[in-house]
């Protein structure tokens, strides 16, 4: 059981500090445009992870950087009782499960390219992801 938790501490502390920012009141002061809930920058790193909001109907940043072997999360900072977003890629490689409000979804990127994805509810929410 402990070796266990020791092994998940790496990934579910950085997801737990990225769901925590988006509702806490305290956070970075950077002020993003975005509004709402969401407290913390788009463009804020969690530990081994790049974060994309999702919030007012969009992903943001529109377009992320990660190096091969990276991994992306996807933060649902839309208030309570909006409606769920995906993040689906447009060709196929992933599609995450219904992100209700203050829901995660993270995704591993081995292979360099540019992945362009969309959210299915909203298909005119759309955003890329280049792996280098």
């Amino acid at each position: 059981m402990l070796s266990t938790l020791k092994r998940l501490a790496p990934i579910a502390i950085p997801l737990l500090a990225a769901l925590a920012a988006c509702f806490s009141e305290k956070g970075p002061v950077e002020n993003t445009n975005l509004g709402g809930e969401c407290r913390f920058a788009p463009s804020s790193t969690v530990p081994g992870s790049t974060v994309i909001a999702i919030k007012n109907l969009a992903f943001a940043p529109n377009e992320v950087r990660v190096r091969a072997g990276g991994t992306v999360t996807w933060v649902n900072c839309e208030a309570v009782n909006t409606e769920a977003h995906t993040s689906t890629a447009d060709q196929g490689q992933w599609s995450s499960q219904s992100l209700a409000s203050g829901a995660v979804f993270s995704r591993k990127f081995d292979v360099p390219g540019r992945y362009t994805y969309h959210c299915v509810p909203h298909p005119f929410m759309t955003a890329t992801v280049v792996v280098e």
